[in-house]
């Protein structure tokens, strides 16, 4: 699927005309070309930065010329390129198809038999790729393109010789969170060997199996924290075969321990494999294809940006097709008018086909309305204003992503734009902006969809979001180690501010003027505070102990709260010195990457692991008397499903087991209701418009200030919850403001 080129676009590079825009990468721009004889290619282009820097062309003349020697049955061969063009290029066979994390998304996980096989084709590629010397880096489902001929593996654009240094290692974080090999984390280890390749090829073949990576969904720094000192999570790959088994040896954290690619490949090839891309509905989504666009002579004398899609509904049409009723609306039993949503059409401008599907009406547990996006997924929520975005894939989950923008109120589709990232791609919103640079959108109005600002300073942010003193401060990786924060002004993409290098941070916590921003784990640097106007440094902290780490943190009352690798709670005021006495909590209960902090009604809330603990904030230092799984605590709460919950109204909502939401206060943990919501377990945090009430059924027979009745107290506010990935469900609740936990994707507050 391509988009039309833009006035800024080349229309050739060397004999290859451009035809259209493929996409986006962390190098550049990738376009559809079409040679002099004929032939379709893929032409990767590179940032203007990286073109600047001279030694980088250097790197990228020696990628190209040992990607040239890559040939094979399961990789994308490279045709041409001009490392010395004033922008440097690189051809590709044009291979058309979707990657796997789109047939994953479109087909569901692979069947065992279809995992082996796929196994022993990438473990071919890689057979060649290390024949000429090279080791690909960056193997993920995003790099394996599902063709009507099987799987190839493409992007060779972070490779690395085996007898050099890194060819492209400038300005990009060297591989992919969750698939990067823990020896390549740390960044002053050995150079990247096949060992990690093997390590991505089992990560991939998790994916494949589960719908999942091993090392599940979270910030980067959570997942690269997983990757060095978690173990993976494999219970949903298959045992039969030795598949598990044979997983399990590739990602282990010794490399050296690790199977060769020919030692896999032997494991997993059988002598009549499956031809599983050739199965519906796979076998339909790689062969659907457009017509190319030709190009025009010269660009058109004005040319401006493709407008949203607007989606208007066709009310009173009855929706016929199975699988209408949603994962949520199941669970919450009731009768509901439906009305069948479609985009314009002709499908043009920068809007994608997705056909959604609203429910709306009354219904006896309580929800409003549900949607289910046609046949793509929901991977991310994000409430702003009075709106709800939702980004997921598209129609039968091509290779496109898009991104809608829904009412709260009632779920009435305002516009969708498509959007070029993957499904984990960074996005925020400000000041009435929708920003998405890991997305391939520039800053558009969250009202209409209409692009605002073009904001090149915003660069892919691969670390945290936040906002602050009417800035958007993001953290960004410069390589695998050195990372920078900095502070655009929305209004115009201006920077403001920019760190200078150091290692990642942990999601920041803002106490007015002030940004506390505290390293990850395994960092050497002290937690620090800067303004969040200029960037500069007020103060750092020096934690108890030198071996100290920090997991979280998050601001409290007039002071910063900071969770330690040891259990320690800190809690630190805007001047930087610290509240005594230091509360010690138990270290073997707060699992090592998956630990946040939020605060609500007077209470500091610990999420780690499967549990979740409420620290009552005014007596913090004191030695709490109740004791919990070895966790002095005031109260514990298992979780299921997504682990992160949200506040909202003095309450808290999480995801008790699979498809049950529970609402519970703070200071107590005593549990005010719970709504079963579905039968599959969620796997996107919930979103919240303010203080929740029960749904009718759950409403307590004695009114309580938690849920106050009188009808003049309430407003209509909105809950999303969303189900398998594919269903989103809104619950009736009351208003106020609401925030997630820090550093968590998906969370948010609607105002109304």
């Amino acid at each position: 699927m391509t988009d039309p080129l833009l006035a800024s676009d080349p229309r050739r590079l060397g004999g290859i005309r451009l035809l259209g825009r493929l996409g986006a990468g962390g190098m550049g721009q990738v376009y559809l070309g079409r040679t002099p004889g004929g032939r379709l290619v893929a032409v990767k282009t590179v940032h203007g930065h990286l073109a600047d820097d001279p030694h980088y062309r250097e790197r990228f003349r020696r990628e190209a010329a040992a990607a040239r020697a890559v040939t094979g049955a399961h990789t994308a061969p490279v045709l041409d390129a001009d490392p010395d063009s004033p922008v440097p290029w690189l051809a590709t066979a044009f291979l058309p198809g979707v990657t796997l994390s789109r047939a994953v998304a479109a087909g569901g996980a692979l069947r065992p038999a279809a995992v082996r096989a796929l196994g022993a084709a990438l473990a071919e590629a890689l057979t060649d790729i290390h024949a000429a010397g090279l080791v690909h880096r960056d193997l993920k489902p995003s790099n394996v393109l599902v063709t009507a001929d099987g799987p190839r593996v493409i992007d060779f654009g972070i490779a690395r010789a085996v007898h050099g240094r890194a060819l492209t290692e400038v300005g990009a974080i060297i591989g992919t969170p969750g698939y990067l090999a823990p020896e390549l984390i740390a960044g002053d280890g050995p150079p990247a060997t096949a060992a990690a390749d093997v390590f991505a090829l089992g990560a991939v073949l998790t994916f494949a199996a589960t719908r999942r990576g091993p090392f599940g969904t979270g910030t980067v720094a959570v997942l690269l924290f997983r990757t060095v000192h978690e173990e993976p999570e494999l219970s949903g790959v298959p045992g039969s075969s030795g598949l598990r088994e044979l997983v399990e040896r590739c990602l282990d954290k010794d490399p050296a321990a690790r199977p060769t690619v020919r030692t896999v490949l032997r494991a997993v090839r059988d002598t009549r494999p499956p031809l599983w891309w050739r199965e519906e509905p796979l076998r339909s989504l790689v062969l659907a294809d457009e017509p190319v666009p030709e190009p025009q002579d010269a660009p058109p004398p004005t040319v401006r940006e493709p407008s949203p899609v607007p989606i208007r509904p066709r009310r009173g049409r009855v929706a016929t097709r199975r699988g209408l009723l949603l994962g949520g609306g199941a669970g919450l039993a009731g009768l509901f008018g439906y009305a069948l949503l479609r985009p314009t059409p002709d499908g043009g401008g920068s809007g994608a086909s997705w056909d959604p599907v609203v429910r709306t009406g009354a219904a006896a547990g309580g929800a409003r309305w549900s949607l289910e996006p046609g046949n793509g997924g929901v991977d991310a929520l994000l409430v702003a204003g009075t709106s709800l975005l939702v980004h997921g894939t598209g129609p039968g989950g091509s290779a496109s992503s898009v991104v809608q923008a829904l009412a709260g109120a009632d779920g009435a589709p305002l516009w969708q734009r498509k959007t070029d990232g993957a499904a984990s791609g960074w996005w925020g919103a400000s000041d009435g902006l929708l920003l998405a640079p890991d997305l391939g959108l520039p800053a558009v109005a969250l009202e209409s969809g209409a692009v605002r600002v073009r904001a090149p300073q915003l660069a892919p942010a691969l670390g945290w979001f936040t906002s602050a003193g009417g800035l958007l401060i993001t953290s960004y990786a410069e390589t695998s180690t050195q990372w920078r924060t900095r502070a655009v002004d929305p209004a115009g993409g201006a920077v403001r501010w920019t760190t200078p290098p150091g290692p990642a941070t942990v999601a920041p916590a803002v106490l007015g003027e002030a940004l506390l921003l505290a390293p990850v784990p395994g960092a050497s640097t002290r937690p620090r505070c800067v303004g969040v106007r200029d960037g500069v440094r007020r103060w750092t902290y020096a934690p108890t102990t030198d071996d100290e780490g920090v997991w979280a943190v998050c601001a409290l009352a007039e002071r910063f709260a900071v969770l330690t690798t040891n259990g320690r709670l800190h809690l630190v005021g805007a001047d930087g010195r610290a509240v005594r006495p230091v509360q010690t909590l138990a270290r073997r209960d707060l699992p090592a990457g998956s630990t946040a902090l939020a605060q609500a009604a007077g209470t500091l809330l610990i999420a780690a692991g499967n549990r979740l603990h409420g620290v009552p904030a005014d007596r913090v230092g004191d030695r709490w008397s109740r004791d919990t799984l070895g966790l002095d605590a005031s109260w514990p709460r298992r979780l299921g499903g997504s682990r992160t919950p949200v506040t909202g109204g003095g309450l808290l909502l999480h995801w008790r087991d699979a498809g049950t939401l529970e609402a519970v206060a703070p200071a107590t943990g005593q549990v005010r209701w719970s709504a079963r919501v579905g039968g599959g377990v969620a796997q996107v945090p919930p979103v919240v418009a303010g203080p929740v009430v029960p749904p009718p059924h759950h409403r307590p027979k004695h009114r309580s200030r938690h849920f106050p009745g009188s009808k003049s107290r309430q407003k209509s506010g909105t809950l999303f919850p969303t189900l398998r990935h594919r269903a989103i469900t809104s619950c009736c609740r009351r208003h106020t403001g609401s925030t997630g936990l820090p550093g968590t994707r998906g969370a948010g507050a609607i105002q109304e």
